[in-house]
């Protein structure tokens, strides 16, 4: 059964950000909110995407302590993106 659960939530996931990509260019920032789902959904659910985020974020250090100042301001699900790819937590 949780099989079944990890894979509903990868598929769901990995539409949410696909179809936040096809409307990022819309005037309403719905797209940009699709994506944040989407991966707050794929980093519960995989590793691999765990650590790729997170290793984006060492990369770009500057935009990861602004991801940082600003998480508490943001709904929970964008909070807890942000603090399992944080680099500096593990």
């Amino acid at each position: 059964m949780q099989m079944i659960l990890r894979g509903l939530n990868i598929v769901s996931g990995s539409l949410l950000v696909l179809l936040g990509v096809i409307v990022t260019p819309m005037p309403i920032p719905l797209g940009i909110i699709l994506i944040v789902l989407g991966l707050s959904m794929l980093v519960s659910s995989l590793p691999a995407m765990r650590r790729r985020l997170r290793n984006l974020r060492a990369r770009f250090a500057h935009t990861s302590m602004h991801l940082n100042r600003i998480k508490h301001h943001l709904p929970r699900f964008a909070r807890r993106l942000i603090e399992e790819t944080d680099p500096d937590r593990h």
